[in-house]
């Protein structure tokens, strides 16, 4: 996975509220070189799946409570072109810790949505 988020000192708290919904669907699986919604409650965070993380973030799989069964991180997009790039940021320095959180962060500075 291929995280990302606004959870930066630069980042307004106000630009950093988690998403208020769970709507995830099946039709929208989290398979690899998707884009979905981060944690619970939902972000602000996001991520792009490098394998595929249904049994990670589909139903079920961020709580043990009956209650919460059923509910999923939300999976909004897929990655289409730009693989060369994703491999990159793979293959970059991480920090010591388990997490793989990069020693130097990736801006996007551009995005196309189709």
């Amino acid at each position: 996975v291929l995280q990302a988020g606004l959870a930066h000192k630069a980042v307004p708290a106000e630009l950093r509220a988690s998403v208020p919904f769970q709507e995830y669907s099946p039709s929208l699986p989290h398979e690899k070189f998707t884009v979905g919604f981060a944690g619970r409650p939902g972000g602000p965070d996001w991520y792009i799946s490098t394998v595929d993380n249904t049994r990670n973030h589909g139903p079920g799989s961020q709580s043990p409570d009956a209650a919460l069964f059923g509910e999923a991180d939300p999976c909004f997009g897929k990655v289409v072109a730009g693989f060369d790039v994703l491999a990159a940021m793979r293959a970059m320095a991480v920090q010591p810790g388990g997490f793989g959180m990069l020693m130097e962060p990736v801006r996007i500075l551009s995005a196309r949505v189709l």
